[in-house]
């Protein structure tokens, strides 16, 4: 496994570790063996009264790729339109999040939708887009 250039503290090496030996062990095992296990997911529109767009970056892989994806729903979850592609000409994760962002709002325009709420995961990419400019950045 290639750390590149970080550290890790033990605890978080040793998560991994275990969550990559689960990965593969679940990789071998036939689907009868497989537990099915329900899950059930909530989507949270934090009382906004318009319509959300949701999305995220993802950089992953050798040679690494970088790809972007994102959905947009009306203000009571349901579905309107979702989006996802491969940034070629980066493999940088804060390119691709941003290019989510980017993508997420072009679509928005195109449907006239007035009023949105973005959300994504990336704090960076919320520093950069409503931060002042920065100069050396990037």
């Amino acid at each position: 496994m290639c750390l590149n250039n970080e550290i890790w503290t033990p605890s978080r090496l040793s998560y991994n570790i275990h969550n990559m030996v689960d990965s593969f062990n679940l990789c071998f095992k036939n689907n009868s063996q497989i537990e099915q296990v329900d899950r059930f997911i909530r989507w949270n529109n934090d009382n906004y009264s318009c319509v959300i767009l949701n999305v995220d970056g993802s950089c992953m892989g050798t040679p690494v790729r970088a790809s972007f994806g994102g959905i947009i729903r009306n203000n009571a979850g349901y579905y309107l339109l979702s989006f996802s592609g491969c940034v070629n000409v980066s493999s940088d994760i804060l390119y691709a999040e941003l290019y989510a962002i980017y993508q997420g709002l072009i679509l928005a325009k195109s449907l006239n939708i007035t009023e949105l709420v973005c959300y994504t995961d990336s704090l960076h990419c919320i520093n950069l887009l409503k931060g002042p400019p920065m100069r050396y950045h990037i």
